[in-house]
């Protein structure tokens, strides 16, 4: 009988789900962000020669590290800029075909955008935002 195996396996999992979602930050596209063992968040983004990026829309936990690894799925050298929100400006540049990573903090709560700064990139709509919350 699969019926009733199916049923407490879907139970289980929805138990296991439950106690560990709370922990767990998710972006606006419903993709779980891994927290390390030193608490920073895991965040990665693709960065795409169409001129857009995966996600385009991510959320984090103010105050807490957040440790962005973006990826160039091109050919073309693609970035992650953000001014607005940092104490210092973040640039993460990812070289065609390859990744890159670096760490920053959003300390307040706000949404922020953020670009691509390789000339004509944002100009062509790579662009997105990282909203902190309390």
């Amino acid at each position: 009988m699969p019926g009733p195996l199916l049923w407490l396996v879907a139970l289980m999992l929805t138990v296991l789900l439950s106690a560990c979602g709370s922990a767990a930050v998710v972006t606006s596209v419903g993709t779980p962000v891994a927290t390390t063992s030193g608490g920073a968040q895991q965040v990665t983004v693709r960065s795409q020669d169409g001129m857009r990026f995966e996600p385009n829309t991510i959320m984090v936990k103010a105050g807490q590290p957040v440790e962005l690894t973006l990826t160039s799925a091109g050919s073309l050298d693609h970035d992650f800029s953000l001014t607005e929100g940092v104490v210092q400006p973040v640039m993460i540049l990812a070289h065609g075909g390859q990744s890159a990573a670096s760490t920053f903090t959003l300390d307040q709560s706000g949404t922020y955008t953020f670009t691509c700064s390789q000339p004509g990139h944002a100009g062509a709509g790579m662009r997105g935002t990282i909203t902190a919350h309390a």
